[in-house]
C-alpha cells in the first residue's frame, strides 16, 4: 500500500526519506531567474521581464507583480504567504506584499544606513532581518526602524559571505557561499555550525533540507543522521524546494512537481 506522508510538525523526515521514492505529477513551462515557495505549496517566479507570478501547485496562476522602476528582484522570501518580501539588493529596497501580492509598504535600508546587503529574511515576530556586510545582524521593523543589531566580528573565526537566510522555530540560519550554515538564536546570537555547502536550506522539525547535487538531502539535527533522495533529470536542476509531500524542481524552462511517497507492506 502506498502512503502519502505530509512534512508537518508531526511527520518523520527520516522514515520519509528512506523510501527514496518520488512520484511525477506535474510540469509547469516556465522560464525564470528566481524561485520560490511558500508553506502551503504555492510558487512564486521571477521571469525574464522581471515580473513576480504566484502560481499554486497545479500550475494556476494566481496574482501578479511587476515593478520594473524598482530594479531587479533578487530575493523572495515567502515563508509568511501572508507578508511575502521582496528584495531589490541594488537599490536596498525590500517591498512588503499581500497574499495577492499587492504592494503593502516599501522600507529602504539606505535611510537606516545599510548599504549592499546581501540578503534579507522575514520574522515571525513582524520584523525583518537583514545582514550588514559591515559584519552585524540587523533587525528592522516596518517604519522602518533598527530594532537591535548583534556583531558577529568577534563572534565568528572569519567573516561570512550570506547568499541566502531564512527564520524559522525562531532560529535564524544563514547560508554562507564557502562556510556552511551558520545558526543563530532570536536576539542575533550565534549557536551553531553546519558544514553543509549548498545555496539555500528549509527547515522542518529539527530537519534542514538541502539540495546538494544530485541529492536532496534531510539532515537531522538532534541525532545527526543524514537521508539522501537521488533526483531525477541531475544535469540540468538549478533549485529544488520542499513544501507539504512535494518537491520541486527548478530546471532550465519548466517547474517539475513531484510528491514523496512511501512504500508501506501490510
Amino acid at each position: 500500500m502506498k502512503t502519502t506522508f505530509f512534512l508537518t510538525l508531526v511527520f518523520s523526515f527520516a522514515k520519509l526519506f528512506a523510501a527514496d521514492s518520488l512520484v511525477f505529477l506535474k510540469k509547469i513551462p516556465v522560464t525564470a531567474h528566481l524561485f520560490t515557495t511558500d508553506p502551503v505549496g504555492n510558487l512564486y517566479l521571477v521571469k525574464g521581464n522581471n515580473s513576480l507570478v504566484k502560481y499554486n501547485a497545479n500550475g494556476d496562476s494566481l496574482a501578479f507583480f511587476n515593478e520594473i522602476k524598482k530594479g531587479k528582484i533578487t530575493q523572495i522570501d515567502a515563508s509568511n504567504p501572508l507578508r511575502v518580501l521582496v528584495y531589490f539588493a541594488d537599490y536596498g529596497n525590500i517591498l512588503i506584499l499581500d497574499n495577492i501580492l499587492s504592494l503593502k509598504s516599501t522600507l529602504r535600508l539606505s535611510a537606516l544606513g545599510i548599504i549592499n546587503a546581501p540578503c534579507m529574511a522575514n520574522s515571525a515576530d513582524g520584523n525583518i532581518w537583514v545582514y550588514d556586510p559591515a559584519g552585524t545582524l540587523v533587525k528592522i521593523n516596518t517604519k522602518p526602524e533598527i530594532s537591535f543589531t548583534s556583531s558577529l566580528r568577534n563572534v565568528l573565526d572569519k567573516a561570512i559571505d550570506p547568499v541566502y537566510m531564512t527564520e524559522q522555530d525562531r532560529f535564524l540560519y544563514i547560508v554562507d557561499s564557502t562556510e556552511g550554515v551558520k545558526k543563530f538564536d532570536q536576539f542575533g546570537l550565534f549557536k551553531t555550525s553546519f558544514p553543509f555547502i549548498t545555496k539555500e536550506i528549509q527547515y522542518f522539525n529539527s530537519y534542514l533540507v538541502y539540495f546538494s547535487a544530485p541529492w536532496l538531502i534531510s539532515y537531522n539535527t538532534l541525532s545527526m543522521n543524514e537521508n539522501k533522495i537521488r533526483l531525477p533529470g541531475e544535469e540540468d536542476i538549478l533549485k529544488v524546494r520542499v513544501e507539504r509531500n512535494l518537491v520541486y524542481i527548478q530546471r532550465r524552462d519548466c517547474i517539475d512537481i513531484y510528491s514523496l511517497q512511501e512504500d508501506n507492506v501490510d
